[in-house]
C-alpha cells in the first residue's frame, strides 16, 4: 500500500476520544485542573477523562482511555462479548508497516532539538502519593536490537530526571531489558523512541511478547497497515499518527540510578530499583498535541488500563492454552479487578466429567494465572452475580477445589513466599455429573410464550405426553395462566389427569 493512501487520523488518539465521548464513556472537564490534583480527579470515577486545561501550560490531556472492556470493544469496533474473538481474528491476519516521509507525518509537525528540548514543558505529574518523582505513564517504546535487527514494542513509564534526561523501568524481565544489557556489555548506546498519545490497540500490541516483527503487531491489531516515520535524530521507526514522540537513547553506563517507587498493577507499590538513564535527542509532536496519561494503579483495579489491557491479552493466551488442550470454551473472562492476569473465569459447554479439572490444569501452566473458576455455559462469566450464584450452589470445597503448589511467582506478586514460589487454585463450579434431571436441578426462568396455538384444549395437548404447566400454556398459545389452571383443575376433579412428582401433568391411563 502506498503511504499516500494511509489514513493518518483514523487511529489517532484524538479521533478515538471523540468516539468515547459519543458513546458516553468519557467525562469532559472544561474547568482548569492542576497537575497536582490530576490523579485524584482521574481516580474519582470509572469513566475516561478528557481535560481541556491542565496545569499552567493549559494542556489538553486524556486519561484511562483503555480503562474498560467497553472502551476496548470500541477500539476494535465491536461489542464487549465479541471483542476477544475479533482480537483473535486479527491476529490471524498479519498486516505490514508502511513508511511515511517526515514531511507527511503529523507527529513531525513540530520538531524540538538541541537547546529547545525541555522536559519541564511536558505534563509529568505525581500519579500516586509515594511515587519517587513525577511520571509520564503512557510511553510505548519502539526499539530495534542492534545485534539482530529484531523490532520490539513495549510499555514503559518515564520518570522525570532533568530537562533532557529521564529514567525508565527496565528492571523487570522484558525483551528490551535483554537487548539493553547486551548493548551495555558491548559498550553501546541503545536508541529508542517513546510514542506518547496512542490508540488502545497500540497498547495491546505493546503488551504482547511474540516472536517476529513487533512493529507489524501494531498494524495487525489495527487490522490494517500502520504508518510509521523515521526519527529525526535516531532513524528509528515510530507511528506517524502518534500525538508525540520522544527520541533518544539509553546510555551505555548500565543500571546506575534509582527509579521508583511507583504504584503497580497489583495494587501495591513497586520498590525502588536501579535503572538506566534515557537521554532525549528530540521531541516531535502534532501542532494540536493531545497529551495522555495512563491510569495504572489505584483503589479500583477494574478501572485501570493495566487491568483491562492486561486482561484482554491474558484472554488471548487463555484461549490458545485451552484449545491446545482440546477444549473449546463457550466464554472466557480475565477479571480486571485481579489486574486482569490472576483470576480467570471459563464457561464450558456441558461435556464429559472431569473436563473442568482438565481446563484448570491447562491454565495453571500459564505463569500469570493464579485462580481459575470454571462454570457451565448456563452461567454468564461476565456477571459477578451469576458467578457468586454458581459458587454458592455448585461448589463443594471437599471435592471441587484443585490446589497446586511450587509455581514460580509472577514478578512483584505480593503472595509469593521467600523462595519466590506461589500456590494456585482451581474452582470447579460446574453442576455435578450423574445427577438425575429433576425440577430441583433446573434453574428458574421467566416464561416466554411466542409460539402458535397447536392444540385446542389442555386434554388434547396432554395426549401427546406429560407436560409442565408452562408447556401446556405454550401449546395452547395462551397468555392467561388462570384459564389453563381452571381447565386442568376441572380435568383433575373428573379423574382425567394426574400430577407427577416434578409438577408435570399427564393423562391417566384409560
Amino acid at each position: 500500500m502506498a503511504a499516500r493512501n494511509v489514513d493518518l487520523d483514523k487511529f489517532r488518539l484524538r479521533s478515538f476520544v471523540e468516539k468515547l465521548i459519543a458513546i458516553g464513556e468519557m467525562e469532559v472537564h472544561e474547568e482548569a485542573v492542576s497537575l497536582a490534583e490530576l490523579s485524584a480527579v482521574i481516580e474519582s470515577s470509572p469513566k475516561a477523562k478528557y481535560f481541556k486545561r491542565v496545569g499552567a501550560e493549559q494542556y489538553e490531556m486524556v486519561s484511562a482511555v483503555s480503562g474498560s472492556r467497553a472502551r476496548l470493544a470500541a477500539a476494535f469496533g465491536t461489542d464487549e462479548r465479541n471483542v476477544i474473538h475479533e482480537y483473535m481474528r486479527r491476529m490471524n491476519d498479519p498486516q505490514p508497516v508502511v513508511e511515511v516521509p517526515s514531511a507527511d507525518a503529523p507527529v513531525h509537525q513540530v520538531v524540538l532539538k538541541g537547546d529547545d528540548i525541555d522536559l519541564t514543558r511536558l505534563p509529568f505529574h505525581l500519579q500516586h502519593e509515594l511515587d519517587g518523582a513525577p511520571y509520564i505513564s503512557s510511553g510505548i517504546d519502539y526499539t530495534v536490537d542492534p545485534a539482530t535487527g529484531r523490532t520490539n514494542v513495549g510499555c514503559r513509564r518515564l520518570m522525570f530526571r532533568d530537562r533532557r534526561t529521564m529514567r525508565a523501568n527496565l528492571s523487570q524481565p522484558s525483551d528490551l531489558k535483554k537487548c539493553y544489557i547486551a548493548c551495555v556489555e558491548r559498550g553501546e548506546k541503545l536508541p529508542a523512541s517513546f510514542a506518547i498519545g496512542s490508540h488502545p490497540l497500540d497498547y495491546l500490541a505493546a503488551g504482547l511478547r511474540l516472536p517476529g516483527d513487533e512493529f507489524g503487531l501494531v498494524a495487525t491489531l489495527r487490522g490494517e497497515p500502520v504508518p510509521m516515520v523515521r526519527g529525526v535524530t535516531n532513524a528509528l521507526l515510530a507511528p506517524a499518527d502518534a500525538e508525540m514522540i520522544i527520541e533518544g537513547y539509553f546510555d551505555e553506563l548500565g543500571y546506575r540510578e534509582q527509579e521508583g517507587p511507583y504504584g503497580e498493577f497489583y495494587g501495591f507499590y513497586g520498590p525502588v530499583h536501579m535503572d538506566p538513564v534515557f537521554h532525549v535527542t528530540a521531541i516531535t509532536m502534532r501542532k494540536d498535541v493531545l497529551h495522555q496519561t495512563v491510569f495504572h494503579s489505584g483503589g479500583h483495579l477494574s478501572w485501570t488500563e493495566s487491568g483491562n489491557l492486561g486482561g484482554l491479552n491474558a484472554e488471548l493466551q487463555i484461549w490458545k492454552a485451552l484449545r491446545a488442550a482440546g477444549i473449546e470454551p463457550a466464554a472466557v473472562l480475565a477479571v480486571p479487578a485481579s489486574n486482569g492476569r490472576q483470576h480467570v473465569r471459563v464457561a464450558l459447554r456441558r461435556g464429559q466429567h472431569g473436563q473442568a479439572r482438565q481446563a484448570i490444569s491447562a491454565l495453571h501452566a500459564i505463569p500469570r494465572v493464579k485462580h481459575v473458576f470454571v462454570v457451565d455455559d448456563d452461567v454468564d462469566v461476565f456477571s459477578d452475580e451469576q458467578m457468586e450464584w454458581a459458587m454458592s450452589t455448585r461448589f463443594r470445597a471437599a471435592s471441587d477445589i484443585v490446589v497446586t503448589t511450587g509455581h514460580p511467582a509472577f514478578y512483584m506478586d505480593p503472595s509469593a513466599d521467600e523462595k519466590g514460589s506461589m500456590d494456585k487454585a482451581g474452582f470447579d463450579l460446574t453442576a455435578a455429573y450423574g445427577v438425575p434431571d429433576t425440577i430441583e436441578t433446573r434453574r428458574p426462568r421467566a416464561p416466554r410464550f411466542n409460539g402458535p396455538r397447536r392444540f385446542s384444549s389442555a386434554k388434547d395437548a396432554l395426549a401427546s405426553g406429560p407436560m409442565f404447566f408452562h408447556q401446556i400454556m405454550e401449546a395452547l398459545g395462551s397468555k392467561d395462566g388462570r384459564e389453563v389452571a381452571l381447565e386442568l383443575h376441572a380435568l383433575h376433579e373428573r379423574g382425567v389427569l394426574t400430577r407427577l412428582r416434578d409438577g408435570e401433568w399427564a393423562l391417566k391411563e384409560p
